[in-house]
């Protein structure tokens, strides 16, 4: 796996000339530490105004709204929450798993709750149903078989992974849980399925998305139409972010609580 590349900014010809002509600073030295990536700048509440008759004053600039229907190059189907905006998840209804220990991943430098039944026990990627060597460790549930003699599977996952070095994670760490999100939407799911974010937010050294995923209905008579994924992407001071990726389908909406757990149980595991 290539390494991550440095978050070093790149000085342009236009900033070398600001420098000249306003006398900014700029420290240079021999070396440079990777810079953290950063929190995005909370955005204020709005009010929607109605447009103006066309008599009167000129007409304000656009405020910016909540979400954003987006089709990225990819050509995925979004409907975003803009960056820096803070939308809080709520807490599903529903008492969802117990928790049963704690998960610690030194590799990525996270820790979190550890669920009981129904979920299967936490285990490295190698030894799960889905072999993937950008993955740490997983925890798993079989929502659901079907297709011709049940031979296909559904699963509900928790992942750690340190965030990819292939996918476009811009300089935040809200654009590295949406990197994540984005992908995942793009190759875990149905073609024709549809993403709307509805959660975001800061959380403790990094940032939240959740996304309700709209799945179309499936040939092979899968059950699951919608399902709840989020991303957490988070600064652990290591190289590149860790990222903790949660998703459960609506046939186990009742475990959707156990996000919320997750959620608050996760910490950093100091370095060693």
């Amino acid at each position: 796996m290539a390494p991550f590349p440095k978050w070093v900014p790149l000085l342009g010809s236009a900033v070398l000339l600001a420098e000249l002509v306003i006398g900014i600073p700029v420290a240079v030295g021999g070396g440079s530490a990777r810079e953290p990536r950063s929190m995005p700048t909370p955005v204020p509440s709005v009010t929607a105004v109605p447009p103006s008759p066309a008599s009167a004053a000129p007409t304000p600039t656009p405020t910016p709204t909540l979400a954003t229907a987006t089709p990225s190059p990819s050509g995925l189907e979004v409907t975003r929450i803009q960056e820096g905006r803070v939308v809080k998840l709520r807490r599903r209804p529903g008492q969802g798993s117990p928790v049963i220990g704690r998960v610690t991943d030194p590799k990525t430098g996270l820790s979190f709750a550890e669920l009981g039944s129904p979920w299967r026990p936490s285990r490295p990627i190698g030894d799960g149903p889905i072999k993937d060597g950008r993955y740490n460790l997983r925890q798993t549930l079989l929502t659901e078989t079907y297709g011709t003699d049940d031979g296909r599977e559904w699963w509900a996952d928790i992942d750690s992974q340190q965030l990819w070095s292939d996918l476009d994670a811009g300089d935040s760490l809200y654009d590295a849980a949406r990197a994540m999100l984005d992908y995942k939407q793009g190759s875990a799911f149905p073609s024709g399925t549809t993403g709307r974010d509805i959660a975001s937010q800061p959380v403790r050294r990094g940032w939240l998305l959740a996304r309700m995923i709209q799945m179309p209905p499936s040939p092979d008579g899968r059950k699951a139409r919608q399902e709840l994924s989020v991303a957490i992407a988070v600064d652990t001071g290591r190289p590149r972010p860790a990222v903790l990726w949660i998703t459960i389908p609506d046939t186990h909406r009742r475990l959707w609580p156990d996000v919320d757990t997750l959620v608050k149980s996760l910490k950093v595991v100091p370095r060693r």
